[in-house]
């Protein structure tokens, strides 16, 4: 299978945290080509094959978008699995059981249909919740999954506790000491990731 451009795979999620996209954006930027390469190797972007050979992202989404920003095309792709023998309803039946896809919006609010999904990854809204959360794992406060989608577990968790109310241009430090508090409380103890 020839390598799908990036703007070929399909988002299973309605949002990124732009700061993340913009700190990886930045660090590419900084990157020789023998640098770039070895991190590419290291971030290869799952995808599952859909109806109409349609492919999906089923992680990596960050990565992606900060490719697509740096036109960047020496990433990688690994195909997980191949549905395209499913029917559209037979397809989203399967990746929500298999919790493939994340339906909620920038505002917390879904789940949406699977086809209110952005086309590409240009599509994704800016959730600074999972800003927020990419930040706390970078200072230690949430151990990095593997699960898919589990930071949006966490988003979700910051946007029902947190005191203040974030938006697209929040100051992360002011609201740092009570996120990482939040990530010790019994209340998160159920959430992946979470540090005892």
């Amino acid at each position: 299978m020839a390598k799908p451009g990036i703007l070929d795979l399909s988002p299973t999620q309605f949002v990124l945290g732009m700061k993340e996209v913009d700190f990886k954006t930045q660090k590419f930027k900084k990157f020789s080509a023998k640098e770039l390469a070895a991190y590419c190797d290291d971030h290869v972007i799952p995808i599952v094959i859909g109806p109409a050979k349609q492919n999906f992202l089923i992680d990596h989404h960050h990565f992606a978008r900060a490719c697509w920003e740096n036109k960047i095309d020496s990433y990688k792709v690994s195909v997980l699995k191949d549905l395209s023998h499913l029917s559209e309803a037979e397809f989203w039946n399967f990746m929500i059981k298999n919790e493939w896809v994340y339906l909620h919006d920038q505002f917390g609010l879904g789940e949406h249909p699977p086809a209110a999904l952005p086309m590409d990854i240009r599509g994704l809204a800016d959730d600074p919740y999972r800003s927020l959360v990419w930040a706390v794992i970078e200072q230690g406060g949430i151990t990095k999954e593997t699960i898919p989608f589990f930071e949006f577990k966490w988003a979700a968790f910051f946007r029902r506790n947190l005191d203040v109310k974030l938006y697209v241009k929040s100051d992360f430090k002011s609201v740092m000491p009570e996120a990482l508090k939040l990530c010790k409380s019994v209340e998160a103890s159920h959430l992946p990731g979470f540090i005892k």
